[in-house]
Order: structure tokens, then C-alpha cells, then sequence
């Protein structure tokens, strides 16, 4: 008897567990079910969409500039012609530089 009562609870538990390991996550209120986290969240910005690898070119436009001598880079952000743009320290006064997409770095 108090086997069969303890196979019980411990398929109602199993059930349980399951059924509530299938419920889809839920979207915060004003994005589409089917945008993923990461892309522009505007698409009347005329902003380039992000990549998923947006990150791994972020950390590789990082590398660049700091193998020219600088560090401290921070604020990096990329325009519409696939220039980087970011804050860096050289010498220890903070400038804004520029990264373009032949590998050419200028300071502004």
C-alpha cells in the first residue's frame, strides 16, 4: 500500500516537472514573438541590423586599436559605412579615434 501510494506521488511530480518545463517563455510587452535579443530593436532607424557575432567584431575592432598602442578603449560604436568609433587613452589623455574598415586608425 504505501508503495503504490509513493509510485504515485512520484509520477504526479514527474508530471509536474515536465509539463512545466514545455511552456514557451514569455516576449516583453512591445517586441515580436519572433525578434531575437541582440538585433536593432527599430526597424525604422536606417541603423545596419546587428550581427550575432556583433560581439566577437566589437572584441575584434577592440584588439585593433589597442595593438596600435592604445588603451582604456571603451564606448566603441560602429556607423552605417563600417567605421568604429570609440574613446581610448594614448599617453594618458583620453581621445576619440576611429577605426575604418581598411584597418586605417585616425584620432578626431
Amino acid at each position: 500500500m504505501i508503495r503504490t501510494t509513493l509510485a504515485t506521488l512520484a509520477l504526479i511530480t514527474a508530471a509536474g516537472v515536465a509539463h512545466a518545463q514545455m511552456q514557451a517563455p514569455s516576449t516583453p510587452g512591445g517586441r515580436a514573438n519572433d525578434s531575437m535579443p541582440g538585433g536593432t530593436s527599430n526597424p525604422n532607424t536606417g541603423l545596419p541590423r546587428t550581427s550575432p557575432n556583433a560581439s566577437a567584431a566589437e572584441a575584434a575592432a577592440k584588439a585593433q586599436i589597442e595593438a596600435r598602442g592604445y588603451t582604456g578603449v571603451k564606448s566603441l560604436t560602429r556607423d552605417m559605412a563600417g567605421n568604429w568609433a570609440a574613446k581610448a587613452m594614448r599617453d594618458n589623455v583620453e581621445v576619440a579615434v576611429v577605426l575604418e574598415p581598411g584597418g586605417a586608425i585616425r584620432e578626431q
